[in-house]
């Protein structure tokens, strides 16, 4: 289930592109994400009102983006697989948001249930 560094959530969206954010693919169309994050997540159109990730973040600023958009989306179809503890931290370390939790030690682990 994780590889690379990040986790392969099994109802992954798979027009996302490889990475550690993704999308379930549960999206309502909203637009609140692609304010936050207008280059790393996909446009919405007509015929494709889903949102997920076209670009993973590249810099520090777009983290900030990218973790802005998974909270601002409206039913948490964005996502955070990875196990960076800052970022995991940034999310509220909460299941809603990351694959990922910290715990009280400061051990990053994989939550399942």
């Amino acid at each position: 289930m994780s590889t690379a560094g990040y986790c392969q959530h099994p109802n992954r969206d798979p027009r996302g592109v490889p990475g550690p954010f993704y999308s379930r693919g549960q999206c309502l169309a909203c637009a609140a994400p692609q304010g936050c994050a207008p280059a790393l997540v996909s446009e919405l159109a007509w015929d494709d009102l889903d949102t997920f990730f076209i670009r993973q973040p590249g810099t520090a600023e777009e983290v900030e983006q990218a973790c802005a958009a998974i909270q601002i989306c409206c039913v948490s179809d964005l996502r955070y697989g990875g196990q960076d503890p800052a970022i995991i931290a940034r999310l509220g370390n909460t299941r809603e948001y990351s694959d990922f939790l910290i715990d009280k030690s400061g051990k990053v682990y994989l939550k399942t249930a």
